[in-house]
């Protein structure tokens, strides 16, 4: 069975398409490219025809796309060899673990372990935000691209990640047009704020990413009905707690 494999071809293929983009970066676009087909046509062929709509096979490949896009814009950054190779495995045995996932959720079903799929896709969209935003801000130090059009890049971005979130977890989309402006619209304006921050872009991407984890999960556990004091003060010592520790060991420039 050929969707048997996919999890299997596909990480393959994607590792080998990072490492040559080791050996040959002037390739970039081609081999980019080549990992977008790589990742659609191994989700949408696991998915299998007729078994859910177009609008729906989008949404799955969402994270993975995102996730694997994040992760070569990071890559460009990365200046020694072991960290280059040790993203480049990470980023294909996640897309791999996602795939098998998605797999067993449809074939196997008596195997499925409840909410894996929602979990590994919150997981992957964390890493997604952490990679992403790093990512902005190193071209804003790098490149001096103008900061209005990376925090609305930002944006979208976040939208993107949100929108799948809700999703994922099986949340009515047409409750929550609210909280999800509201979301984008905190993470635009922090990250406009972070970006004054005299650290590092790696350091500036981790704060983004645990806001998210702050801000989306409180909102997820909100329209689930889950959401309690108890939970609002776990969550805001957790993050505070993990951005007072980076912002006091970071290296301030």
């Amino acid at each position: 069975m050929i969707n048997r494999l996919i999890p299997i071809i596909t990480p393959l293929l994607i590792f080998s398409g990072l490492e040559l983009f080791f050996f040959k970066p002037h390739f970039v676009y081609f081999i980019f490219i080549f990992l977008v087909l790589a990742i659609g046509v191994a989700t949408w062929k696991i998915i299998g025809k007729g078994l859910m709509d177009t609008t729906v096979r989008w949404l799955y490949l969402l994270t993975p796309l995102l996730f694997l896009t994040s992760g070569v814009l990071f890559l460009m950054f990365l200046e020694r060899p072991w960290a280059r190779h040790l993203l480049a495995l990470s980023l294909s045995f996640f897309c791999g673990v996602f795939l098998e996932n998605i797999f067993i959720y449809i074939y196997q079903h008596e195997k499925y372990q409840a909410n894996s799929l929602e979990n590994i896709s919150n997981y992957l969209n964390l890493a997604a935000m952490f990679l992403f935003s790093s990512s902005l801000f190193g071209f804003s130090v790098f490149l001096n691209i103008a900061l209005w059009q990376l925090s609305l890049i930002s944006f979208v971005f976040t939208f993107a990640l949100t929108f799948q979130t809700i999703w994922i977890n099986k949340i009515n989309i047409r409750a929550a047009p609210l909280q999800i402006f509201v979301i984008c619209l905190l993470l635009f304006e922090l990250f406009w704020a972070v970006s004054f921050l005299p650290t590092a872009y790696f350091v500036n991407g981790l704060i983004i990413a645990i806001s998210f984890y702050f801000i989306n999960n409180l909102m997820r556990l909100h329209l689930l009905n889950s959401l309690n004091k108890k939970i609002i003060r776990r969550y805001s010592i957790l993050c505070g707690l993990t951005i007072f520790i980076i912002l006091l060991t970071a290296k301030w420039v």
